[in-house]
């Protein structure tokens, strides 16, 4: 009899072993799976890289490359070449960064360095913006008595045109690349009438001989609303009002026809598939629940496909990319078709606080300590 027991306990010992070295076995099986799928998602959504500076440096990127300060050093930072940053010595660290069409410049209060110019730019007055083209800035001025106007100098920092405030107030200007050379958009707002009027205008900034010549393009007026944003696709520039969604031709021949958008601002906007992709998101403050994608055809007649899509809980940045809405939440990153449909979900290994849209295909997500990451999407 207690041979017998013994036997039994041998046996029950020896089950419990074997159930001991499956557990085990199960868990690293699906400790290994789970890490390759985890990284099969990762790869699947594109790329991830730490970048080498914080969200505290100023910084700007155009066409792959990042300019950020760091002390009194300028670095150049290629994301295709991270090895190969450069750097430059700053003259103060009390500096902004602007950068657009492969043009990087320096500004302060009352100066600014484009980079690879000679000279500083002393332009008589406080620097309210500056824009960058692949061959020129532009400089949002306020002089001493107050007056507004925009300075446009070439890549060599040479003053080829000033475009003064008259009657009506600037209020914004930016470029848009074409194929005639860099073109020009200028914002102003007339208050003098009983609705306010907001002017679109265009110049172009062509090379000939060696030098910029500068030729208005283009005006259209806008009333009964405030304009947020200009969008210029090959075919059409979309003017983004209080109001409305409106279609004008790309050389600025008339109005095409106008979208109702009230109660919603444009957040951003993809011209990456055949209908350009509008995302608007809700006016005011709160939460983000909600927002509406709008898919629209380039044409005389207005053919719009509206549709509002319910954010997932916790979202707190979105984006148009690549003919697709991209939104992040602290912990995940969430794809969007045009149509509104959620695609994809992506687990995120980092805590992100914010993301900023790069181009078509990248993102500049930051993390809860401030370290940034650049994400490249497929």
């Amino acid at each position: 009899m207690a041979r017998r027991r013994l036997k039994s306990a041998d046996k029950a010992f020896t089950i419990k072993r074997l159930l001991i070295i499956l557990l085990g076995i199960a868990l690293i099986v699906g400790g290994f799976f789970g890490v390759r799928a985890f990284l099969s998602s990762r790869a699947s959504f594109g790329t991830e890289s730490a970048l080498p500076f914080y969200s505290e440096a100023p910084y700007a990127y155009s066409n792959g490359i990042f300019y950020y300060a760091d002390g009194d050093k300028l670095i150049r930072y290629d994301t295709r070449n991270p090895e190969g940053a450069t750097s430059m010595s700053l003259g103060t660290s009390d500096v902004a960064i602007a950068a657009g069409g492969g043009t990087a410049a320096l500004y302060s209060v009352n100066a600014v360095q484009i980079i690879g110019a000679d000279d500083f730019i002393d332009v008589g007055g406080q620097i309210m913006s500056l824009r960058c083209a692949a061959n020129h800035i532009a400089v949002l001025r306020i002089d001493s008595a107050g007056t507004g106007a925009v300075l446009v100098y070439n890549k060599s920092g040479e003053l080829v045109d000033i475009i003064e405030q008259k009657d009506d107030i600037i209020i914004d200007c930016g470029f848009y690349d074409s194929s005639e050379g860099d073109l020009m958009w200028l914002l102003t707002l007339s208050t003098s009438a009983d609705t306010p009027v907001t002017t679109l205008t265009t110049y172009s900034y062509a090379a000939q001989g060696g030098d910029s010549v500068a030729t208005m393009s283009g005006v259209i007026s806008i009333s009964s609303q405030l304009v947020d944003r200009v969008v210029f696709t090959k075919s059409s520039i979309f003017i983004s009002g209080t109001e409305q969604l409106i279609r004008c031709d790309a050389g600025i021949s008339g109005e095409s026809w106008r979208l109702l958008t009230y109660g919603y601002k444009l957040c951003d906007y993809s011209p990456a598939l055949t209908r350009p992709l509008f995302l608007f998101v809700p006016r005011g403050e709160g939460a983000m629940n909600e927002v509406k994608l709008y898919s629209v055809d380039e044409a005389a007649q207005s053919s719009a496909a509206a549709r509002t899509v319910q954010l997932s809980e916790g979202v707190h940045t979105v984006m148009a990319c690549n003919g697709k809405m991209v939104a992040f939440s602290n912990t995940d990153m969430y794809i969007y078709t045009a149509a509104g449909k959620l695609s994809r979900t992506y687990a995120l290994d980092f805590a992100c606080v914010g993301a900023t849209k790069l181009s078509e295909t990248e993102a500049l997500c930051e993390s809860a300590d401030g370290s940034l990451r650049l994400i490249k999407l497929k």
